[in-house]
């Protein structure tokens, strides 16, 4: 039998043996193992939470609210969590802009968080096409890009890689390429390539570039087919309207030094060009009623000698 004073002693010794114990703490691990990243609007991400322990971790939004799971939503929803016994994977789908913030991995035990922030992707915004100025004016082409950091130009003329150092008339511009003194040789199919040096995202445009000479007429820049249609001079136009009464367009012409009688004398021409047509046709009518005439009489010359041969060989025969 112990004694009270050693009942007391056998507890200290086993308290102190309990101190001795390590206690081994769980390690939790995000993949990305960074506690910030960076990620572009409308990209699909993928955060994976892992855990030592057997509880299943959960992952928290940055309302604080719970990421429901794959089991809760299906697979189509953008935003879900695929939870499994040690580990759990976030998807956040064509990301949003509410989509960024601080996201918690979360047991009973344990936490670990990630902040994920979102830009917008590099992009082309604007690149007209056609472009168009005159010979002997300074003009840029327009190239305006949207990056979330300092992007790099490439251009390009007819597919080769212009040299701007090369060509002292080319000045590379943020938002496109500057061309002084215009030629006409500098017209025709430009490239413009934007680069994000950090991620390497691209993108490129083609741009038909157009050069007139002194007396050519703008074209007008919204018409996809510009670049492929001829100047007009402005001194005349023609103006084709359909007609209520007759089977032919009303045709008017208008210069800018009046109407005068262009209209009668487009009359004529067209009364006169029409009675060409109906003498003509009367001739080819004649032509064709004689040639027939001619191909009757001799069928009827033919039908008759053979009757006058049949005649005279009866007659022989009597």
């Amino acid at each position: 039998m112990f004694s009270v004073d050693s009942r007391q002693c056998v507890t200290m010794i086993y308290a102190a043996a309990l101190l001795l114990v390590p206690v081994v703490h769980a390690v939790m691990v995000l993949t990305p193992s960074v506690t910030e990243t960076t990620r572009d609007l409308g990209e699909n991400i993928l955060i994976i939470c892992e855990t030592e322990t057997p509880d299943s971790p959960h992952w928290f939004g940055p309302d604080g609210t719970q990421i429901p799971s794959d089991a809760e939503v299906g697979l189509a929803a953008r935003v879900f969590a695929a939870e499994q016994t040690t580990f759990s994977r976030l998807f956040v789908n064509r990301a949003e802009e509410g989509d960024g913030g601080v996201y918690t991995c979360r047991t009973d035990t344990e936490e670990a968080t990630l902040q994920l922030i979102l830009q917008l992707p590099l992009r082309i915004e604007s690149a007209p096409s056609p472009q168009q100025t005159r010979v002997g004016s300074d003009y840029k082409i327009v190239c305006q890009v949207t990056s979330p950091t300092t992007p790099t130009f490439t251009w390009y003329y007819r597919g080769d890689v212009i040299d701007i150092d090369a060509t002292p008339r080319y000045t590379l511009a943020a938002d496109g390429l500057m061309i002084t003194d215009v030629m006409t040789s500098d017209s025709g199919p430009y490239t413009c390539e934007a680069l994000n040096p950090d991620t390497g995202d691209s993108d490129f445009q083609d741009i038909v570039f157009n050069v007139m000479e002194d007396d050519a007429t703008p074209q007008a820049l919204d018409s996809p087919s510009a670049s492929q249609l001829p100047s007009v001079s402005p001194t005349r136009t023609l103006n084709v309207t359909p007609s209520r009464t007759a089977g032919t367009p009303n045709i008017t012409t208008e210069t800018g030094e009046g109407t005068g009688d262009t209209g009668r004398d487009n009359t004529s021409a067209v009364v006169g060009g029409g009675l060409a047509g109906m003498v003509l046709l009367m001739a080819v009518i004649v032509s064709l009623y004689i040639v027939y005439r001619n191909n009757v009489k001799r069928r009827d010359g033919r039908s008759r000698g053979r009757v006058n041969t049949a005649d005279r060989a009866e007659d022989g025969g009597m």
